[in-house]
């Protein structure tokens, strides 16, 4: 905006012109830092629980499982077949176990009576979901012994491979849904400063509707590193990104107006 001093005219640049200026290149490391600590943020925090979820189910293997021997692409146990694995009731699966030259009955016909189960045969093993039957078979697996100690130290062993892999998974998602996120705001910027006759493009509203996401996601970021509002961060990050967009646009509609009135004046 242009105010008239008795030296001369001062320019004053509103926060929303000046980020709206700022360089391409700087507003896709605005995006990239978004998207890296947020993906960063839930690798660590998730990523760690999912990780000890893992080994405390592999702690119960035990529990609920004989110990499954795998070799030359046969499956064996030493337990009375067709062995049953008792899983909780609301879990709705059935998982069998059958490693028998010939087994009767067939141990399809057990997993056949719920939506999903598994059933582990001598060379395979048999997957249900809802109508369909997959078969994995036991060949391509290598020569491996199945019991709680096995999965934990495998689990120990891989823990940094599957929070790498978790860690790409956010990554996609975070830079999906934010690159759609800011899409989607610059369009209801371009379309808000379209509808009052300002002169503003689309390409401006990109970049202004970038620096939207940063509060948003900086206190989203706090509230899960200290684990602060577990249930409500979702709306906190909401509320936060409408309500800078909403003083964005609001900045930027006033220096409009500043800027006819001193044009006019």
């Amino acid at each position: 905006m242009n105010l008239n001093s008795e030296t001369g005219p001062i320019d004053i640049t509103s926060v929303s012109q000046s980020l709206s200026s700022v360089s391409s290149k700087i507003v896709t490391i605005v995006l990239v830092i978004c998207v890296s600590s947020s993906a960063t943020v839930l690798t660590l925090t998730y990523g760690l629980e999912f990780s000890a979820f893992l080994k405390k189910v592999a702690s119960k293997f035990d529990v609920y499982c004989p110990e499954i021997t795998i070799l030359d692409g046969k499956a064996t146990i030493k337990e009375k077949q067709p062995y049953f694995v008792e899983l909780p009731k609301d879990l709705n699966l059935t998982v069998v176990i059958d490693t028998r030259e010939d087994p009767k009955p067939d141990p399809l016909s057990y997993i056949k009576e719920n939506t999903t189960g598994l059933a582990l045969l001598k060379n395979s093993l048999i997957v249900k979901n809802r109508d369909e039957m997959s078969k994995i078979k036991l060949e391509n697996f290598p020569d491996l012994t199945i019991n709680s100690q096995t999965l934990s130290e495998g689990l120990t062993n891989y823990q940094s491979t599957i929070l790498l892999f978790l860690a790409i998974a956010f990554v996609v998602y975070f830079g999906m849904s934010k690159i759609m996120q800011t899409l989607i705001a610059a369009m209801a910027i371009y379309l808000v400063t379209r509808q009052l006759s300002i002169p503003y493009s689309f390409g401006k509203g990109f970049k202004l509707a970038t620096f939207v996401l940063v509060p948003a996601t900086v206190v989203d970021l706090i509230l899960k590193s200290f684990n602060i509002l577990t249930g409500s961060q979702l709306y906190i990050y909401l509320a936060c990104y409408a309500g800078t967009m909403f003083w964005l646009v609001k900045d930027l509609i006033t220096d409009f107006n500043h800027q006819n009135w001193h044009t006019e004046s």
